[in-house]
């Protein structure tokens, strides 16, 4: 393992920690480490154990499980890997009286951070959710698939499922790679 790959690691442990640290003993669900189908399936389950167990609403219920569904798939599909072939992320689900949390954070290359900031400040740009739901819909019929399989709907429904604005950090780590932070809190009804 090279040294430049040892140091995303020790980033990636510190910030994990940090956010385990920020949530305290709010924490629902903590995963840090390599994402995959029998990971995510686990996950889910967890995920889906944990918010059931809290007697929640079940519209808040259905936001949290599709944005948690969605956020990992969104990680294993469009993550980067570093020149190890190694997938660094971590998610942490909590919960505080007016909101569930989830912070997630994924590897992305250094040239797709400007459109990643230009996205998220699109969405967050919305006030009204009727209009974010128009932009969706517009995005929807005039978007291509890219090479990965997506059309660039994942924030954007991510977003509307939410009620909120997203939460986004860039960190970068070297000349090829970032650490994407991404945070969505719904509001507990």
């Amino acid at each position: 393992m090279s040294n430049q790959s040892n140091t995303i690691d020790q980033f990636f442990d510190k910030q994990f920690e940090q956010e385990l640290s920020n949530a305290g003993s709010n924490v629902l669900v903590a995963y840090d480490g390599v994402l995959n189908s029998e990971t995510i399936s686990k996950l889910e389950t967890e995920i889906e154990g944990k918010i059931l167990d809290k007697n929640l609403p079940k519209s808040v219920v259905r936001k949290v499980f599709f944005i948690c569904v969605e956020t990992l798939q969104n990680m294993l599909l469009h993550g980067f890997k570093d020149e190890n072939g190694a997938q660094h992320n971590y998610i942490v689900l909590s919960i505080s009286p007016t909101h569930l949390v989830l912070n997630t954070a994924n590897l992305v290359g250094n040239s797709f951070v400007p459109k990643l900031t230009n996205d998220i400040n699109t969405i967050n740009s919305f006030d009204d959710p009727a209009k974010l739901k128009e932009y969706y819909l517009e995005h929807l019929e005039n978007n291509e698939l890219s090479d990965k399989g997506g059309a660039g709907l994942g924030f954007i429904t991510i977003a509307m499922k939410s009620g909120n604005k997203l939460g986004a950090n860039f960190n970068s780590l070297n000349d090829k790679f970032s650490h994407f932070a991404l945070e969505a809190k719904i509001n507990i009804e």
